[in-house]
């Protein structure tokens, strides 16, 4: 049975967060990633903070809702969640996880194949890789039409995660009836995250986005797929398309009434204009009416880049006739969110944007490998010129605009702008939009910073939030913008990361601690912004060290930085906030950490006049480049050979970012993100490098 002390446990709050910072729902993420990464300095703390307002009267606050064009022409809903709303939905899921694991089990692998639990019920990673589950589901299929079962019923069903009961998930979830007291408050918050803003409450819908909705359907979905199981008949599901197979059309059909008076006595409606009765001999004819590749939501951290001869084959097989319309969905936005700059894509993006609105987002993800580019202004201009249908569409339009568009461009579009943001009601994703767009005249002088920041106050904090990583010097001054929104929540959190790149401390903000939420100083003193409670004879980069990398915690880190103890630990605590969400922002941190730590060890190693030792300043007085410092040549690399070369593999890499070098310096090639499997790598040369300095150092006299 689940409890609340179960449900509201430290642990499961925070394995909560962590299945949410490692789940592929790609295009529900890229909204929060700016709040993932700024929580995470101050997790723990909040999370403590989160667990006690649930002990409380913590409420389950409103959604934002986002409409999608759907290639019928209607449109299709995406939710977005506060990061603490999040986190409880994650932890619900958790649970309910546990109480189903066995019935799950059951079918999971064999008739169901969408969304199964990680082997491991206590892993980070909740769900399975659908890569793996999906090939499953082929070879299901496969065994399927060997055995002779070639004709296949088709049933989709309508609204399907609108139409879930929240009463009926709890009879499926906890059949006796136990823990009515908890459910009655989890059917509470599903009744907030499913209502519109201003709209009646009802208690069915789950909120279509989070993974831990996706499961959360699975579940609703047990019943159908254990009775399914019962009758024998050959029956496969992927999400909810559901299909049934047998031997001859009539049997099919007979099975297809079975499995439609199943779906109705949970309230589940088949489209009558989706379902039919089709022959198939080979495993190409049966993924004909089945999905064939799983709807590319985005590219994963690990995924390498798509070269341009595969990338333009992949689309000759999605495009079709003249004008070009696309015939597979799932192989265009494959190929988009994963090809580099090519102009036979780009030529092909230009061409299917206008009549394929449906796939905005996969055209905006791959227009990002371009900073400039002529052909997509043009678009942009006169798509916005002539009017869009969709306020989504025409929200990504802006968005590309304000990254691309010239200062001539910005000024050339600001009327227009101006015209759509008098518009009422305007949307979530128009608000944000024409925001951004306005940000980025100010900044390039072709509008001014009064009426910016007037329309900037006027918004959410979280499209504040989403716009703070746009600001620029000038708005961090005391008395500023941004010292006004660091009083707030999520404006404040986001805030605190781009202090510390920027190097601004609270008191050039001009900010007093008291003013600060209480998620925004956990984040701030997480961040070392801050101090907390005085802890002596305590070193916290020895602790971070110690967790992350594995080595004996020593207190000589504070002896060895010396006067640069408080900055290593800030740009430390940094790379650790990232390591999870962001591995290349995670090395370019820890590569700032070894530079700092490699000078300190340098300064000791010229104290006591030890082998190694090198100086650090050029002919004019200016520091040698880390990586210079690092050749394999220098003294250095002669008396720490090994500590030498983790180090140069950590930079080497580091230059090969897209955050800090468009291209590779030898080679000329595109740099590309840090891969998991990558940072692993590094995060062991590291633990290396670490360990053996800790050992030099004990070992001197």
């Amino acid at each position: 049975m689940i409890t609340k002390t179960s449900l509201i446990s430290l642990r499961n709050l925070d394995l909560a967060l962590s299945r949410i910072l490692t789940a592929k729902n790609h295009q529900h993420k890229r909204m929060f990633r700016h709040i993932y990464q700024a929580y995470e300095p101050g997790r723990r703390a909040n999370l403590l903070l989160l667990h006690e307002k649930l002990r409380g009267g913590w409420k389950a606050t409103r959604p934002i809702r986002i409409y999608m064009p759907k290639p019928s022409g209607l449109l299709r809903p995406l939710t977005l969640l506060t990061l603490e709303d999040q986190i409880v939905l994650q932890a619900i899921a958790n649970q309910v996880a546990k109480q189903t694991f066995e019935r799950r089990r059951d079918v999971q692998g064999q008739s169901v194949f969408s969304n199964c639990l990680s082997k491991d019920p206590n892993s980070i990673f909740f769900l399975q890789d659908w890569r793996s589950t999906y090939h499953q589901f082929q070879v299901r299929l496969a065994r399927h039409l060997a055995a002779g079962n070639q004709w296949i019923a088709h049933f989709d069903l309508a609204a399907f995660y609108e139409t879930i009961s929240h009463r009926a998930l709890q009879t499926i979830v906890a059949p006796s009836g136990g823990g009515n007291e908890l459910w009655s408050l989890i059917r509470e918050w599903l009744c907030v995250w499913t209502s519109e803003q201003g709209g009646i409450p009802v208690d069915h819908g789950i909120p279509q986005g989070p993974m831990a909705s996706d499961f959360l359907a699975e579940v609703f979905l047990l019943p159908l797929d254990e009775a399914m199981k019962r009758t024998g008949i050959p029956y496969i599901r992927y999400v909810d398309d559901i299909r049934v197979l047998a031997k001859s059309e009539e049997e099919a059909r007979r099975a297809a009434i079975v499995l439609e008076i199943e779906c109705r006595r949970w309230s589940l409606i088949p489209q009558g204009s989706k379902f039919k009765v089709s022959h198939a001999r080979t495993i190409a004819e049966a993924l004909g009416t089945l999905p064939s590749i799983a709807e590319s939501t985005g590219r994963d951290v690990d995924e390498g880049e798509l070269d341009d001869a595969s990338a333009v084959s992949i689309l000759r097989d999605a495009i079709k006739g003249r004008p070009p319309r696309v015939v597979d969905k799932s192989r265009l936005r494959y190929v988009l969110y994963r090809a580099g700059a090519s102009p036979s894509v780009l030529r092909r993006t230009i061409d299917l944007l206008p009549r394929h609105p449906e796939h905005i987002d996969a055209f905006a993800a791959y227009l990002q490998n371009y900073s400039k580019s002529r052909p997509v202004e043009r678009l942009v201009w006169s798509m916005l010129g002539s009017g869009v249908l969709y306020d989504y569409v025409e929200a990504e339009l802006w968005m590309i605009a304000a990254r691309m568009g010239s200062a001539q461009t910005l000024a050339g579009l600001l009327q227009r702008a101006q015209l759509q943001a008098r518009r009422r009601p305007l949307s979530f994703s128009m608000r944000r939009a024409l925001l951004t767009f306005f940000v980025s005249c100010r900044n390039v002088g072709v509008y001014t910073n009064g009426m910016t920041i007037k329309r900037l106050r006027a918004q959410t904090p979280y499209i504040q939030s989403l716009i703070v990583p746009h600001f620029v010097s000038g708005d961090f001054k005391a008395g500023g913008i941004a010292s006004e929104l660091v009083k707030a929540a999520l404006p404040g959190m986001v805030l605190a990361g781009q202090m510390v790149d920027r190097s601004i401390t609270v008191e050039e903000l001009g900010v007093q601690v008291a003013e600060l939420e209480p998620e925004v100083r956990n984040v701030f003193h997480g961040l070392g912004l801050i101090e907390g409670p005085k802890q002596p004879r305590f070193d916290q980069v020895g602790d971070v060290l110690r967790i992350r990398y594995g080595i004996p915690y020593w207190k000589g880190w504070r002896g060895l930085l010396a006067s640069n103890y408080q900055h290593a630990l800030q740009v430390l605590l940094t790379a650790e906030n990232k390591f999870l969400p962001d591995s290349s922002g995670w090395l370019s941190s820890q590569n700032s950490f070894n530079d700092a730590v490699f000078r300190a060890l340098q300064a000791y190693l010229q104290s006591k006049g030890l082998p190694g030792a090198m100086t650090m300043l050029d002919p004019k007085g200016k520091l040698h480049p880390f990586g210079r410092l690092l050749d394999k040549d220098t003294a250095f690399s002669r008396a720490f050979p090994t500590m030498s070369a983790s180090l140069r593999a950590g930079n080497d890499r580091r230059n090969s970012i897209p955050d800090s070098h468009p291209f590779e310096f030898k080679s000329g090639k595109r740099t590309k993100r840090l891969r998991v499997r990558e940072r692993d790598e590094l995060k062991a040369k590291f633990t290396s490098a670490y360990g053996e300095i800790v050992t030099f150092v004990n070992a001197q006299p």
